[in-house]
């Protein structure tokens, strides 16, 4: 499936299972889609399986975040490093603003340390783009 389809699948599940989670998905899904960027088959299933599973209960959102924070950093380092430049940079901004969301939202869920992923974040992002 091409970037269009993968995104129009998304909207459409969103639709089929509105949630709070699926509302923060659709608008930013729009607006991808608007400037044509790309997503991966691994990624959109992700969010595709994240939206049906924090729907019915069996996912938290900070566990939505973080999925999507670690395939859209994945995502976009192979970007990058294709020269597909614009592609990359909106998948790792979008991988910032996942870990960000996940972050502020687990604080006091669990005991957790998300500088530790922060540092493994950064750690990766130096060494697969270091020239």
């Amino acid at each position: 499936m091409n970037a269009k389809e993968l995104r129009t699948a998304i909207a459409d599940t969103c639709d089929q299972y509105d949630s709070q989670y699926a509302k923060l998905v659709k608008p930013i899904n729009q607006l991808l889609m608007n400037v044509d960027a790309s997503i991966s088959e691994e990624t959109a299933n992700k969010i595709l399986e994240n939206l049906k599973l924090y729907h019915s209960g069996d996912k938290y959102i900070t566990e939505c975040h973080y999925d999507e924070s670690e395939n859209f950093l994945k995502d976009g380092i192979e970007l990058i490093q294709k020269g597909d430049l614009a592609n990359g940079a909106l998948q790792i901004y979008g991988a910032g603003l996942n870990f960000a969301s996940y972050a502020s939202k687990i604080h006091g869920q669990k005991n957790v340390n998300p500088y530790k992923d922060f540092e493994e974040n950064f750690g990766l992002i130096m060494k697969s783009l270091r020239k």
